[in-house]
């Protein structure tokens, strides 16, 4: 179990981020404390890995290549 601190430490990101993502539900987390009080956030780190995993970008692969339509080199001469 991770306090705030040591999920935004882990995760190379700041608290507040950290705290977004579990007032928007991104990020689950364990309230420990009084019932209707706010209490301490733990949260589990394969959660914290999942959420990661979320924002993972993969490369794409690239498409054919496209070259530009070429001008004709001689474009000042007329053809009748």
């Amino acid at each position: 179990m991770l306090t705030v601190a040591q999920a935004a430490v882990y995760a190379t990101v700041s608290e507040r981020l950290i705290r977004e993502w579990v007032t928007s539900g991104l990020l689950p987390v364990l309230r420990l404390g009084a019932k209707g009080r706010r209490g301490h956030i733990r949260i589990q780190r394969e959660d914290l890995d999942a959420t990661l995993a979320a924002f993972k970008v993969t490369r794409a692969q690239p498409g054919p290549r496209r070259h530009p339509a070429r001008k004709p080199a001689l474009k000042h001469l007329r053809l009748s």
